[in-house]
């Protein structure tokens, strides 16, 4: 071959490995090993996020009694959304919350968390341990969530409910209440607040536990 043709196939070879040096470094094709780059954005697909329900497709609802955070009175029976199927041993933990709409429809309660509520051999009476003194408001919402519960849900007994209350500041038997403020009959849709201001009653109190 003569000098000519040798100083050719050197430029040829040296252009072809300048060629492949630059498709190295990333003007196509990536070497063995080497992720290819998504078009997608960072982060999880929207078919693997979880999906969030909001409240108001949740398929059961619980009538709870509350009270307005801007006065005690009147109370009005409040329709809840819930995820799960309500137990009327589910109604003082419901008593103890409120909803993001309740809160800022300025509904209170004053039921505390940690009630335990034990069924005796009547109907509708309840032994209820409460880790704090419960107010006359507080009785009366547990006693009208449970008179509307009654009322929505009958069995062969009256709608009334009876609490006998255990507590370290002392005790209170509510005697039957028949809850009148608040209470919507069975079928008669959405509750209404009532007319006039009831004051909340408590037959008679105990000391000790």
């Amino acid at each position: 071959m003569s000098a000519g043709g040798r100083r050719g196939k050197a430029i040829a070879v040296a252009s072809a490995a300048i060629a492949l040096a630059l498709t190295a470094a990333g003007c196509g094709v990536q070497p063995t090993g080497v992720n290819v780059a998504q078009t997608e954005p960072f982060g999880e697909s929207s078919a693997s996020s979880p999906q969030t329900v909001s409240p108001s497709q949740y398929p059961y609802t619980v009538s709870v009694f509350l009270f307005s955070s801007i006065n005690r009175g009147p109370g009005s029976m409040i329709n809840r959304p819930i995820a799960k199927q309500p137990d009327p041993m589910d109604l003082p933990n419901e008593l103890a919350q409120l909803s993001n709409d309740e809160e800022l429809a300025q509904y209170t309660t004053y039921v505390p968390p940690g009630l335990t509520f034990k069924p005796t051999d009547q109907a509708h009476m309840y032994i209820v341990n409460s880790p704090t003194k419960l107010g006359a408001l507080a009785l009366q919402q547990l006693y009208c969530t449970f008179d509307q519960w009654w009322i929505l849900h009958p069995d062969t007994h009256n709608p009334s409910t009876r609490l006998i209350v255990q507590s370290p500041g002392g005790g209170t038997d509510t005697d039957w209440q028949d809850c009148t403020e608040g209470v919507v009959p069975a079928n008669a849709g959405a509750a209404a607040k009532p007319s006039q201001p009831s004051q909340p009653t408590v037959s008679k109190s105990f000391a000790g536990n």
